[in-house]
């Protein structure tokens, strides 16, 4: 593997796509060398993450997921490229949020855009 390498998945907006991003973090997580248990919790967070996209269902364009890679860390962004508001999900993204932030480093929500960034890195 390069130092940096960059993946972008663009999934419909349908929720059997949220196994998509989930096994390609977790192939990506293993290709980086992330642990086994560290691997289930990027399975974990990405799913948490693709379900609050998804908690809308009026999306009308597809889902960008872009992971850059290096060794042992990774940074993902997600994002819809809509006219709609995260803010329109309310209990949503407290929850996603207060699930998310003891998982990742440097969680950033933008509600108004509709887009979410988050690091993770492995401890090992």
């Amino acid at each position: 593997m390069e130092n940096n390498d960059q993946v972008q998945l663009i999934l419909q907006s349908f929720p059997l796509h949220e196994e998509v991003a989930q096994t390609t973090i977790a192939h990506l997580g293993l290709r980086s060398g992330f642990s086994l248990k560290e691997i289930e919790n990027l399975r974990s967070v990405m799913e948490a993450t693709t379900k609050m996209f998804l908690a809308i269902r009026t999306w009308e364009k597809p889902l960008h997921v872009n992971f850059q890679i290096s060794q042992k860390k990774m940074q993902v962004t997600v994002t819809s490229q809509t006219t709609k508001s995260l803010d329109s999900i309310g209990d949503h993204l407290g929850e996603f949020e207060t699930f998310m932030l003891p998982k990742v480093e440097n969680l950033v929500v933008n509600s108004e855009k509709s887009w979410v960034v988050f690091e993770v890195e492995s401890a090992s």
